[in-house]
């Protein structure tokens, strides 16, 4: 299961990347949600600056890769679509192509049940210019309502920086049920979670994302059908 799931979503997941002049500096995981190109990740990566960036697809996941590619393939996106309060963007790639995604991308937490087999897909660590796909797996521990009433999901896999704005999956249907946001700390006042910061001195071996119903929410509202 484990392995059927990570081959369904290890091509849709890329880098987010932004390039500056001559240099380009690795900001987190992105991940496909939509035939004609559209992508989901964290917005706290972007900050207040949607200005260069780009999405790097890698290659087979399964081979014996280079830790760092001398050539990538990159493509300009752009911020379509941006929800603060829940830390999640619909980015859009900047350029008119349809992709063959799988079905039955889009999941939901309503009936989720705590224990279930979960696998995250990102970059843990982009940010040492290392360009592998790292799957990890864990189990749900938790359903948390954050202080502003933010849908939170607990599992427990200690994950890099770089692995945020990745898809957390459910292992039993195949479907992507969360963005990964970073570690978690159980002090966050409610409001630090969608920024992604972490509190100086308290680590854990926590991790969470927010519910994907807010991701699909913002692709709805632009139109699009999540499947």
């Amino acid at each position: 299961m484990l392995q059927d799931v990570s081959q369904k979503f290890a091509g849709g997941c890329m880098m987010l990347v932004r390039k500056r002049e001559n240099a380009v500096v690795f900001l987190g995981t992105a991940f496909l949600m939509h035939e004609d190109g559209y992508l989901i990740t964290a917005a706290h990566l972007m900050e207040e600056d949607p200005v260069g960036l780009m999405v790097v697809a890698t290659s087979n996941s399964d081979d014996f890769n280079p830790i760092s590619l001398d050539k990538v393939s990159a493509m300009s996106v752009s911020v379509a679509a941006v929800d603060k309060i829940h830390n999640v963007a619909v980015l859009e790639i900047d350029r008119t192509l349809r992709i063959k995604t799988p079905d039955h991308l889009g999941g939901t937490t309503e009936n989720l049940r705590i224990g279930t087999s979960v696998l995250c897909l990102g970059f843990p660590f982009g940010h040492d210019e290392m360009h592998n796909l790292v799957a990890q797996s864990a189990i749900l521990s938790s359903k948390v309502l954050s202080m502003n009433g933010a849908r939170l999901l607990l599992f427990d896999a200690m994950v890099s920086d770089g692995v945020a704005g990745a898809p957390l999956v459910s292992v039993d249907d195949g479907r992507v049920i969360g963005v990964i946001i970073g570690r978690f700390s159980p002090v966050e006042d409610g409001g630090d979670f969608a920024r992604g910061s972490r509190i100086s001195g308290y680590d854990t071996q926590i991790s969470y994302a927010v519910s994907i119903e807010y991701g699909i929410a913002l692709m709805e509202n632009m139109g699009l059908e999540v499947i």
